[in-house]
């Protein structure tokens, strides 16, 4: 992790930046189509028509088409995308970025300062994210390639939050315009979207990472499980991301090679605790969670016996400030709690909906509603079409919504624990004094210039979470892709968003 002050230069004598570089000895061919399966679908492509706008973009993977101000690689590390350098000042709520000069949008227009500060104003009003409009105040160009965030809390890790996948910079245009018309300044122009199916791009000849991209068009179709594997088969798929765990000897059997990355997307169970529910109880909570077996998830969904399950916090196993639950699975512990809340033969717990992002998703929730069925809990786990999910979920009970299960993607610690801060419907009307100590302890935490530091106070942030349960986290998966053999460099990225088009080659 850089630190919050200084200056950070990315850019090299060759023109690209350090993490743009290809493996040793490779000699990457030019020309050819990456078509590629995604079964993962955007969440929020049922609540718009317009797939050239990025939050509704097919399948998450944005910078097929756009860029950032920054991008977390494949080892958890900050780089400069279209942010050359940035230092805090030294009360970290005023944050200087130098862009890079000469990048070009799709149309030709250079992108300049006047186009950053549009964008990010665009995204704080229309609300991309979250994870920055809780902390913005401002932003101001400084000069042609210079910009200047003004927070209203000190914020020690503030460029991290604007590597989402939403928060592309387009060029400036009015209110009603812009984000619209999916033009962006990535490696490859959109010629054809169907946000509910798939797009087709080509070759941006005059992307800022000079030679790239190397192939010439790029196709991505959202597709189940099957249909994945049988269009890999058939040569219709080079690639596919977010596979069946299950699947992957079938790729393999099908000469497909599969990248596995580090980690991936976890399991939220979201539990709105302002209504006349059971789940007011934290005892109720908690016993739930030590009722479910993750273990068996490990073993029987991703056949990976004792890697990490959830802590019931968004911090992700390959967080290094991770803090796992000193007891995960308790069935009696899980009883007693549920007999000193006045439940000693059981409870039945609200119905959960859940939508299926991934293909494996029903076997998970399958697992942990037989496996709480010991402890005496009954939960229906109801399974939902991704289309128009989200706006069913949050119909009933706004701004909580109803009691749902979805994936949360790992980030840095920073944003991984603002969002039982700030994130309405995850922390689902948590209350009350370990509410309010979290909170307090939150912002004092990312106020806090040392890193070592603020390393102690996001454990001690797991612990208040942990004891009192506002949310539970199953765990989470691995992603993995699988390609074929004439493609080459395609990686997966343990945030699925934060994969790359623009390095990737078809050698035949």
């Amino acid at each position: 992790m850089q630190s919050a002050f200084g200056s950070f230069a990315f850019a090299q004598e060759t023109g690209l930046p350090a993490w743009a570089a290809l493996p040793a000895g490779a000699e990457p061919k030019t020309g050819g189509k990456l078509v590629y399966g995604q079964t993962y679908p955007n969440w929020a492509v049922g609540t718009s028509d317009n797939g050239k706008h990025p939050y509704y973009w097919v399948d998450l993977l944005t910078r097929s088409i756009w860029n950032c101000l920054v991008w977390v690689d494949h080892d958890f590390n900050l780089q400069g995308e279209l942010a050359e350098s940035w230092q805090a000042d030294e009360t970290l709520k005023v944050w200087d970025f130098k862009l890079r000069e000469g990048v070009l949008f799709h149309n030709g227009k250079e992108m300049t300062s006047a186009d950053v500060v549009a964008s990010i104003n665009a995204h704080i009003a229309q609300k991309g994210s979250g994870f920055i409009n809780a902390w913005f105040e401002s932003i101001e160009a400084t000069g042609k390639y210079a910009v200047r965030f003004n927070l209203n809390a000190a914020y020690a890790e503030w460029p991290y939050a604007l590597a989402e996948y939403r928060l592309a910079i387009v060029p400036a245009a009015g209110d009603d315009v812009i984000l619209t018309d999916g033009i962006g300044t990535g490696p490859f122009k959109l010629v054809e979207v169907d946000n509910r199916r798939g797009f087709k791009a080509i070759r941006n000849e005059n992307y800022w990472l000079k030679g790239r991209p190397f192939i010439d068009e790029v196709e991505g179709y959202v597709v189940n499980s099957q249909t994945a594997i049988n269009g890999f088969r058939s040569g219709q798929f080079n690639a596919v991301f977010n596979i069946d765990p299950t699947t992957a000897g079938q790729y393999e059997s099908a000469a497909g090679i599969v990248d596995k990355a580090t980690g991936g997307d976890q399991f939220l169970i979201s539990m709105p605790k302002n209504l006349d529910m059971a789940w007011n109880d934290p005892r109720i909570r908690l016993a739930l969670s030590l009722s479910i077996d993750r273990n068996a998830i490990n073993q029987i969904v991703y056949n990976d016996p004792g890697t990490w399950i959830g802590n019931d916090t968004h911090m992700s196993g390959i967080n290094p400030e991770f803090l796992p639950r000193e007891v995960a699975y308790d069935i009696d512990k899980a009883k007693a709690l549920l007999a000193e809340a006045g439940h000693p033969n059981g409870i039945d717990l609200p119905p959960v909906v859940f939508s299926p992002s991934f293909p494996e998703m029903p076997r998970v929730m399958a697992i942990v509603a037989e496996s709480v069925k010991k402890a005496g809990i009954n939960i229906e786990i109801r399974e939902m079409p991704t289309d128009g999910f989200s706006a069913y979920v949050t119909e009933v009970n706004k701004p909580y919504g109803r009691p749902a299960v979805g994936p949360v993607g790992p980030r840095n610690p920073a944003t991984n624990m603002s969002r039982m801060a700030v994130n309405q419907s995850e922390e689902a009307g948590w209350t009350g004094e370990k509410a309010d100590a979290y909170r307090a302890l939150y912002a004092t935490t990312i106020a806090e210039p040392d890193e070592t530091k603020r390393l102690s106070m996001y454990q001690e942030l797991q612990r208040i979470a942990q004891s009192d349960t506002p949310a539970i986290i199953l765990g989470g998966r691995r992603n993995m892709l699988a390609h074929s053999a004439g493609v080459v460099n395609l990686k997966s990225h343990f945030q699925n968003w934060g994969s790359r088009f623009d390095d990737v080659w078809i050698q035949s």
